[in-house]
């Protein structure tokens, strides 16, 4: 049986902790031992506020694990197999590296880091240690993206043309989201995940032009629109954080030469180029998140190769990013990859 451990119990990590005891609830071969929070407050009752099903609790029965206020602590007293990280982007880097160099299997949160050289360290230091490493890009294990990831991959629709991909909701309470240092405004928090499913699905692009909004001072770019530049295809991201609570939306639009592919408010359909509706059906098991915590203590447990969410496409989605971001710093201007 695995022993794990996780850090970090802010709203995320407290998902991710009712994900890990649904997970052990189902059979999964791991014990969640200890868990690690700088706040004491963290280990008590509090209020959940994410938004994402199946994720909301705010209960938790703390004295079946080890609680540390240190991950230097948590780490020098346990015996773990992998330890889930759900810490601040700022520093999600400096504690995955503390628990690889222990030699300990890491799944840590998105983005990777806000840096390339973050994200080098982090493969490096996993590489070195011979233990594995894999970044939360969770949409990578969602049922509809999925489905969409197996059609690109059939061909069954033809060779992709290209697609929009956008999503919108109201920004985070705490500040270091806002400190473009610290967690890249929306550009780095929450367009990550559209930004990693253009390069999963069509591969990275030549350039990107983007063009955005600093909403909030300081931070990064909480409203963001990119053209992303490919040889023959037509692929454009949007994302926008607001200051209202009038909730979260996704979706998106892929098309082919034999078909299109089409996730919003009505749901996830497939047509082909006559119209005609296909019978394509997402699965919708359990949460993303359940599947992508499942897959890595998998890996863990089972070893093999990391097809569908290795660490070095994780840096090239931050290396994309990166390249938003300095063209919206420029107005637009083209950034080549």
């Amino acid at each position: 049986m695995l022993r794990m451990g996780l850090v970090g119990l802010g709203s995320m990590g407290r998902g991710h902790l009712t994900t890990i005891e649904q997970l052990i609830a189902d059979g999964a071969d791991i014990k969640l031992v200890a868990l690690c929070d700088i706040d004491p407050k963290a280990f008590g009752s509090v209020e959940a506020t994410l938004n994402l099903e199946g994720m909301e609790k705010a209960d938790y029965d703390f004295s079946k694990y080890n609680c540390y206020l240190s991950v230097d602590e948590m780490l020098e007293k346990e015996e773990l197999d992998l330890v889930n990280v759900v810490v601040p982007t700022y520093e999600h880097s400096t504690v995955a590296c503390k628990v690889l160099n222990k030699g300990i299997n890491c799944l840590c949160e998105k983005p990777m880091g806000i840096s390339l050289s973050q994200c080098q360290l982090m493969i490096d230091t996993a590489k070195k240690n011979n233990v594995r490493l894999m970044i939360g890009q969770c949409l990578r294990f969602d049922g509809t993206y999925t489905a969409l990831k197996n059609i690109f991959e059939s061909g069954e629709l033809g060779a992709p043309i290209g697609g929009h991909f956008y999503r919108g909701g109201s920004a985070p309470a705490k500040e270091w989201f806002f400190c473009r240092e610290k967690g890249g405004g929306g550009l780095f928090d929450q367009h990550i995940h559209d930004v990693d499913m253009v390069q999963y699905l069509y591969g990275m692009p030549k350039a990107v032009s983007t063009v955005g909004r600093v909403v909030r001072p300081g931070s990064g770019y909480d409203t963001c629109a990119t053209n992303y530049v490919y040889d023959n295809l037509c692929v454009h991201t949007s994302n926008i954080w607001v200051s209202n609570e009038i909730g979260f939306s996704w979706g998106f639009r892929a098309d082919f030469e034999e078909g299109t592919v089409i996730l919003d408010h009505n749901g996830f359909r497939a047509f082909n180029k006559n119209n005609e509706k296909l019978d394509i059906k997402p699965v919708h098991d359990k949460s993303a998140h359940y599947a992508e915590i499942k897959y890595f203590i998998d890996l863990v447990a089972n070893g093999g190769e990391d097809k569908i969410n290795p660490p070095e496409e994780s840096m090239n989605t931050i290396k994309l990013a990166l390249a938003e971001m300095a063209s919206a710093d420029n107005k637009g201007a083209i950034v080549t990859l």
